[in-house]
């Protein structure tokens, strides 16, 4: 971890702190939380409350009345919703950009991450987790150390690309950097201020061996990144997004089991599908 540390010294220049987008979680999740107070600080951010007020009349969050105010959301969407929405439209800005390093380009990152969230949402709704908040932002939020490493490896894999056998990009990282995103990432909203229900599941979602992992945050995120990575997507083709269910079936036995999801499991595909589609639309990239 002291490895990772030293990654995110000079953060600032790298990845700069969504303030606001963080000001409004902490405000959401006071007790005594103030409607007035948190539109407030939702709207000193122009681009945050525009992509807010897209996101929450897109058809899956609209109702027949148009929402044209982030007082509105609150009050007609909930605080939920709002930390979710909040979250996400402040992501984009910092996961958007091309990964060379990992082989992605301009949005895929962001498109990934927000698959992952979105399914973590709707799984943690089944398991009945209490903070499915958290979990979303942990899921949103879980690569989010590729940000970071992407140009270190970019340096470190120019001499040293031929590796047999082939390695995983956890592998690689590690043989490379001596770290990883999951740890980087954890250092990163760590220094952040974030809590441990969002920072520990986005250290631990590719080491479900460490005693932590036995958290349902972890689980949860840890298969919802799964369930992302056999989903394929397409921005061109949005309509043929298409889950692949016999890779599923052929990794079921490695995957941590999650309060209600086996039962559940088609309708939570279908689900996350018509979410995913009809909002990830919103964020042009």
């Amino acid at each position: 971890m002291d490895v990772a540390r030293e990654y995110i010294k000079n953060i600032d220049k790298i990845a700069p702190c969504p303030e606001v987008a963080l000001d409004v979680l902490s405000i959401a999740h006071e007790s005594d939380c103030s409607i007035p107070k948190l539109a407030e600080k939702i709207e000193q951010d122009p681009g945050l409350t525009a992509n807010m007020l897209q996101m929450a009349n897109s058809a899956y969050f609209g109702h027949i009345k148009k929402i044209t105010s982030i007082r509105d959301i609150i009050v007609r969407l909930g605080l939920e919703t709002v930390k979710i929405i909040a979250i996400t439209s402040a992501s984009v800005g910092l996961l958007n950009t091309p990964q060379k390093g990992y082989a992605l380009g301009r949005g895929e990152l962001w498109h990934h991450s927000y698959g992952v969230a979105t399914l973590a949402n709707i799984i943690g709704r089944y398991a009945k987790v209490r903070d499915n908040a958290a979990i979303y932002t942990a899921a949103l939020l879980h690569d989010v150390g590729k940000i970071i490493l992407d140009r270190p490896l970019q340096l470190e894999s120019y001499n040293r690309d031929n590796q047999n056998p082939p390695l995983t990009m956890i592998e690689r990282e590690r043989n490379l950097l001596h770290t990883d995103h999951a740890e980087v990432g954890m250092a990163l909203l760590e220094k952040w201020g974030l809590p441990e229900s969002i920072c520990v599941p986005v250290g631990l979602h590719h080491d479900m061996s460490q005693p932590r992992a036995k958290r349902l945050g972890v689980k949860i995120v840890h298969l919802a990144d799964f369930l992302a990575h056999i989903t394929e997507y397409d921005p061109e083709k949005p309509e043929d997004m298409f889950f692949d269910a016999l890779a599923y079936e052929d990794h079921k036995e490695n995957l941590p089991e999650v309060p209600h999801f086996e039962k559940n499991m088609r309708l939570i595909i279908d689900e996350y599908i018509d979410k995913f589609t009809e909002t990830v639309s919103v964020f042009e990239l």
